[in-house]
């Protein structure tokens, strides 16, 4: 079991913004953490941003550096890690959680578009899960960094197992597909003025 340490060695900016969501709170143990500040910093410098607990309000100070610049693809959907390596940072269990979360968060938006951001995020998420597993139909013991996300494999590997994962992300859109009518969605609200004339 690997022990995540400061600074984190991220891929992107937007990779350590997924890290507060399933990092426990430091004081209280729950969370999630909600960053505070901008991220700062270019590829490979050392950044520190501020984040606070949502369940308890507690701040603390993450330090992390990142290995490729901050991506955008189109104006709302970020990417996390444009390599093919796994997240050093972020487990295959943690990332599962992630895409479960943010499933139900989309499929109980009542505005469109902000339920299509949540799914990219998912889909996103699992496409990160995927990165762990090689050619391999179970990930190996590597792919996980907290203990409660082993404990989670060896009570379910059938949870894990990479067809599973693969299935689920084909009955969504493409990455691209997505990324394009997200850009489309934001486009539409820059032009609201429009609508007065």
């Amino acid at each position: 079991m690997e022990t995540i340490t400061e600074p984190l060695e991220a891929h992107t900016h937007n990779e350590v913004r997924y890290y507060l969501m399933v990092t426990p709170c430091h004081q209280c143990g729950k969370g999630p953490y909600v960053l505070q500040d901008a991220p700062p910093g270019a590829k490979g410098a050392k950044a520190v941003i501020t984040a606070v607990c949502k369940n308890c309000s507690a701040a603390h100070e993450f330090s992390y550096t990142c290995s490729q610049d901050r991506v955008l693809v189109g104006s709302q959907a970020e990417c996390i890690n444009p390599s093919s390596s796994p997240s050093r940072i972020i487990d295959l269990g943690q990332w599962l959680s992630l895409f479960y979360v943010l499933i139900e968060t989309a499929a109980s938006e009542d505005s469109p578009p902000a339920a299509r951001q949540a799914g990219y995020q998912a889909a996103m998420c699992l496409s990160e899960a995927l990165k762990f597993y090689g050619d391999n139909e179970l990930p190996p013991e590597s792919a996980f960094f907290r203990q409660a996300s082993i404990d989670a494999f060896h009570e379910h590997p059938e949870n894990f197992a990479r067809q599973k994962l693969r299935d689920m992300l084909s009955r969504l859109p493409t990455l691209p597909d997505m990324a394009r009518r997200l850009d489309r969605d934001q486009t539409v609200r820059r032009r609201w003025w429009k609508f007065w004339k």
